[in-house]
């Protein structure tokens, strides 16, 4: 008979859970998901095995392994985008949602949803039409699958004034579309305010043609230049 595996103790779990998710294959490659069920059923096969039947605090820490790695898979996917929250939204948060919306559309969207509340819609909608417009103008060309700091970033190559107040939309459009959070009416506001100026500013077109910049880690914190020029009256107002 197989001597029975010396039972774990919490911390011991945990360092062991820790561990396992710090390693490098913790990313959203697409075989992300199969790979993480097949190791979590692989180590709990080997905990399985190694626990004596007639332990009842070998038995109890088996279930704690079992809720916690059902509890670690759940948060990696979540951190890795695989599992998002869309339940809350009333609107479609994919920038090139159906039925294609015009960007003056999005932007009275926008405004309706904020309104009435649903700041959430109104800061997905406010994103939605700031894309919609460059589309329109064909300064900017909408991928399937596009994310909202992609196309910030491309934003910013005809409007590199206006960099990091993109980038700060589109945080706020994570938060509204795939967050737990909830995006503030603030932020609603500040980013239909932006779709509102860069619908009435004229681009960069010398530094438009320069290649786009990648999205820096953490980027989202420059302020606003002056340079930007605008047909509104008295700039950005």
């Amino acid at each position: 008979m197989t001597p029975a595996a010396p039972p774990l103790d919490p911390d011991e779990a945990r360092a062991r859970l820790l561990e396992e998710l710090a390693k490098p294959e913790y990313d959203d490659s697409p075989g992300f998901v199969q790979w993480l069920l097949t190791t979590l059923e692989d180590w709990l096969t080997d905990v399985v095995n190694g626990i004596d039947g007639s332990s009842t605090a070998q038995a109890g820490i088996a279930v704690l392994l079992v809720l916690a790695l059902g509890v670690a898979a759940v948060l990696v996917l979540r951190r890795t985008g695989l599992i998002r929250r869309s339940h809350a939204l009333s609107v479609a948060p994919r920038l090139d949602a159906e039925p294609v919306l015009s960007a003056i559309q999005l932007r009275r969207a926008a405004h309706e949803a904020t309104q009435e509340g649903r700041v959430d819609d109104g800061t997905v909608l406010a994103l939605r039409a700031l894309v919609r417009d460059l589309e329109e103008r064909t300064l900017l060309e909408v991928g399937a699958g596009m994310t909202a700091h992609e196309a910030a970033a491309r934003a910013a190559t005809p409007f590199p004034e206006l960099r990091g107040r993109l980038l700060r939309g589109a945080d706020a459009f994570d938060t509204a579309a795939y967050s737990h959070r909830r995006a503030t009416a603030k932020q609603a506001d500040d980013l239909l305010r932006l779709a509102e100026y860069i619908a009435e500013s004229s681009p960069d077109l010398a530094a438009a043609e320069a290649p786009a910049p990648s999205v820096p880690a953490g980027a989202g914190a420059a302020p606003v230049a002056a340079g930007v020029r605008s047909d509104r009256p008295g700039g950005e107002g």
